[in-house]
């Protein structure tokens, strides 16, 4: 705890001396300009960018259940702090970290060349490029946690190089990858995590104001630690009481795994609907037998006063919805089911099955605020019974979050 308040004590001190080193110096090297809400640090000839990436994500949750207990209340989902910069016009570089919860995480940590046309070369830790709604900044998402099997497949953030090429309406990254960059590794023993990943997204505009959105991902990863043990887990789409209700436990023998992601959207002027199916297959050794998991999820969005989600290129991704007035700001309303099956009744693994059906109401109140309201209800199958839950649990959540960056 002492050595995570330093740490954030530190990032505070250098975060203002960079402010007031830099507005020493705006009156004869650069100006600052806001751009939808984000300030902007830049030099007159144009080599040189900084901008800061704060998040402050306030969440609570109320629990509708009679069967077992689960613990309403709010915490702290996010409290993120980056710096994004452009460096001498071809490079970049980005710092970003996480308070929540009193928990110093690093998120991404790289550097990038971008010299060349449309592509770059990007060296540090970042996530993996399978999955949508995972690489899905969490400004931009559309509910206010990500589907089931990003819960319980992502890969995350790991430490590697990726190469990315893009055009107007396509996009590829490519990437190798060790582990993470957390502070838990025993770091007397060698890596034996890592793999590689690739993802490729199509997206045409057909006509006008319809866009369709094609993608496929795939990923090959050894298990992270020397005794090739994996297991995979997930809470019910709330973080709210951290309880993986889905789990398979500790799964041995495992060689590699490997993850394909599809991918689709379409999106005409106002309505959107996005569906991603995530399956992840064990590769055994020992004579153990293969296994093989799945999970997807598909939603619908309609913004009430017209705005849309942009689509951008240079990530493959949708993008910020925008009020086009800030006093109204922009409404959205969207419903999402996913499912989850963390069972192989083949050989004996009986991590549960669940199903959510969720409706969601979010106010963007201006580029910086939006605020998310959420009604899940969840059905679990007999074999959910993580961290000592009673199988076969319906119950339903009222999720509400306030997320304010910068």
């Amino acid at each position: 705890m002492q050595y995570s308040r330093k740490i954030i004590e530190s990032v505070l001190i250098l975060m203002f001396l960079f402010i007031g080193a830099f507005a020493q110096e705006q009156t004869s090297q650069g100006h600052t300009e806001w751009d939808n809400g984000v300030i902007n640090f830049k030099s007159e000839d144009g080599h040189f960018k900084t901008r800061f990436d704060v998040r402050l994500f306030i969440n609570g949750a109320y629990f509708f259940e009679n069967k077992n207990e689960l613990s309403s209340g709010t915490h702290l989902r996010k409290g993120r702090f980056a710096m994004k910069t452009k460096l001498w016009n071809t490079w970049k570089a980005e710092w970003d970290m996480d308070i929540a919860e009193g928990v110093v995480e690093v998120k991404d940590m790289f550097f990038s060349y971008v010299g060349f046309n449309n592509s770059h070369i990007k060296v540090g830790h970042f996530k993996a490029p399978v999955g949508l709604n995972e690489l899905t900044s969490s400004r931009y998402l559309t509910f206010a946690e990500r589907a089931y099997p990003m819960l319980a497949f992502k890969i995350g953030r790991r430490t590697g190089i990726e190469y990315s090429k893009w055009g107007s309406n396509w996009n590829f990254r490519g990437n190798v990858f060790g582990q993470t960059m957390d502070t838990q590794k025993n770091k007397t023993f060698d890596e034996t995590g890592g793999g590689v990943a690739a993802r490729f997204v199509y997206s045409p505009v057909f006509a006008k104001d319809y866009r369709l959105h094609l993608g496929l991902a795939g990923a090959v990863i050894n298990p992270d630690n020397d005794n090739n043990a994996v297991s995979y887990n997930s809470e019910p789409e709330t973080k709210m009481g951290d309880v993986e209700i889905l789990d398979t436990g500790t799964i041995f023998d495992v060689d590699y795994t490997t993850m394909v992601g599809l991918e689709g959207a379409f999106k005409f002027k106002n309505l959107s609907l996005q569906s991603e199916y995530i399956y992840k297959g064990l590769k055994r050794m020992n004579g153990a037998k293969d296994a093989a998991f799945g999970g997807g999820y598909a939603f619908v969005s309609y913004i009430l006063t017209g705005e849309e989600r942009p689509w951008d290129e240079t990530q493959g991704e949708f993008g910020q919805v925008i009020p086009k007035n800030n006093v109204l700001g922009a409404w959205e309303i969207a419903a999402r089911y996913s499912y989850l099956n963390l069972s192989d009744t083949k050989v004996g693994i009986l991590g549960g099955r669940a199903n959510n059906y969720t409706l969601g109401l979010n106010w963007y109140a201006n580029p910086n605020m939006k605020f998310i309201l959420d009604y899940t209800m969840v059905q679990n199958s007999e074999n959910a019974t993580g961290d000592g839950f009673i199988g076969g649990d319906e119950f339903s959540v009222l999720h509400a979050m306030a997320v304010v960056f910068f």
